[in-house]
């Protein structure tokens, strides 16, 4: 038996399925907040006549988290959470 070698259709239908990969370019993408109709006018609504969502406060942790010094209390969280899914006092 004769053995001639590998012929260069070989190598070519080799070469032809190879994929060429492209470098994936790094897009960098921001988050969003969308409000709703409904979710803007609860802004109106007051607890203890207090504003809820008084503009000096949200301008505080804007500047807060703009500067990466906001930092939230993740037990105090948790507790709210609880205390909303077991129907407590908030």
């Amino acid at each position: 038996m004769k053995i001639d070698g590998v012929s260069h259709n070989v190598i070519n239908m080799y070469k032809k399925n190879v994929t060429k990969t492209e470098p994936k370019v790094n897009v960098i993408k921001k988050d969003t907040i969308e409000l709703s109709e409904e979710g803007k006018n609860l802004s109106a609504l007051s607890l203890n006549d207090k504003s809820v969502n008084s503009k000096e406060k949200i301008e505080a942790i804007k500047n807060k988290v703009m500067q990466g010094t906001y930092t939230v209390d993740s037990k105090l969280t948790a507790k709210k959470i609880i205390d909303v899914i077991k129907g407590r006092d908030v």
